[in-house]
C-alpha cells in the first residue's frame, strides 16, 4: 500500500531550502556589511539604514566586543584573583561568621515560610485544587504537530 505525501515531501522541501538560504546568507553577511560601509559613507547620513525595499529594510547595527586576550587585560585579571585570595584569606574567620550568620537566617526563613504554607492550605483547598485537575484532564485533547528536521546539507 503506498500513500501519496506531497505536503510532508513538499514541507521537507521548504525546510531544507531554508537551511541552505540561512547558510547562503550567513556566507554572504561580511561582503554585505562592506557594502553597507560603501552605502553609509556615500549617503554621508546618521541614519544607518543601508538598504530598503520591498522585501527588508537592512540597518547597519554595532555592537561592543572586548579583547580580553590581551596582556594588560590578562594582567590585571590576575591582579584582581591575587587580591581576591588576599582578602579571602585576611578575612577567613569573618567570612566564615558570615556564611554561619547566612545559612542560620536561611534555616529561619525556611521555617517562617513552612509556617506560613500553613495558614495558606487546607484540606479543603486541597480537594479543590484536585477536583479542578480532574475537570481539566477531561477536557484533555491531542493537536497534532509536524516535527521537521531538515538534513545537513554536505558542504
Amino acid at each position: 500500500m503506498d500513500i501519496s505525501t506531497p505536503h510532508l515531501q513538499r514541507l521537507a522541501e521548504i525546510r531544507n531550502q531554508i537551511e541552505a538560504l540561512k547558510a547562503e546568507a550567513e556566507a554572504i553577511e561580511p561582503d554585505a556589511i562592506l557594502e553597507g560601509f560603501d552605502v553609509l559613507q556615500a549617503q554621508q547620513s546618521r541614519k544607518q539604514i543601508v538598504y530598503n525595499d520591498a522585501n527588508a529594510k537592512i540597518v547597519i547595527q554595532f555592537r561592543n566586543q572586548y579583547d580580553d586576550q590581551i596582556l594588560p587585560i590578562q594582567r590585571l585579571d590576575e591582579d584582581i584573583a591575587r587580591e581576591y585570595e588576599n582578602l579571602c584569606r585576611s578575612n577567613a574567620e569573618s567570612i566564615e561568621s558570615s556564611k554561619a550568620l547566612i545559612s542560620e537566617l536561611q534555616t529561619k526563613l525556611q521555617e517562617a515560610e513552612a509556617k506560613l504554607e500553613t495558614f495558606l492550605t487546607s484540606e479543603h483547598l486541597e480537594n479543590l485544587h484536585k477536583q479542578r485537575a480532574i475537570e481539566l484532564k477531561k477536557t484533555e485533547f491531542q493537536v497534532p504537530k509536524l516535527a521537521v528536521y531538515v538534513h545537513q546539507l554536505n558542504r
